[in-house]
């Protein structure tokens, strides 16, 4: 049984990003100088336009049982607001050599696109 979820960037995924990498202070000169609220909210500013242009895609739905769910997920997502990337990724199962593990398979991410599975 495969699993789907959404991947991608939303703007709403990349401020709350960025709200927890942005530090409320900035080190000048060996000194700890607070950053005042407009400041720091310029700073998460600046964040969440770095990360929109950058290329890291992060999971934004929970998992799905079917593709189509996972669709409906990704459509919502790009009515919503600025996004970038937004691609829907099956979870599957890859063999593995190392004869050592006690697993022998491996989990992994992988696109999805229904005309893939189509012609299968």
């Amino acid at each position: 049984m495969s699993t789907f979820a959404v991947f991608g960037m939303n703007e709403h995924f990349a401020r709350e990003e960025a709200k927890r990498k942005v530090r409320d202070f900035k080190i000048e000169k060996g000194h700890r100088i607070e950053l005042t609220m407009s400041q720091w909210l310029q700073a998460v500013e600046d964040r969440v336009v770095k990360i929109m242009d950058g290329k890291r895609v992060a999971q934004l739905s929970s998992m799905f049982d079917a593709p189509q769910y996972a669709a409906d997920y990704a459509e919502r997502i790009r009515k919503l607001g600025r996004c970038r990337d937004v691609i829907i990724r099956a979870k599957i199962k890859l063999p593995q050599d190392d004869l050592r593990r006690k697993s022998p398979t491996k989990l992994s991410w992988l696109d999805y696109s229904p005309e893939s599975t189509a012609a299968a």
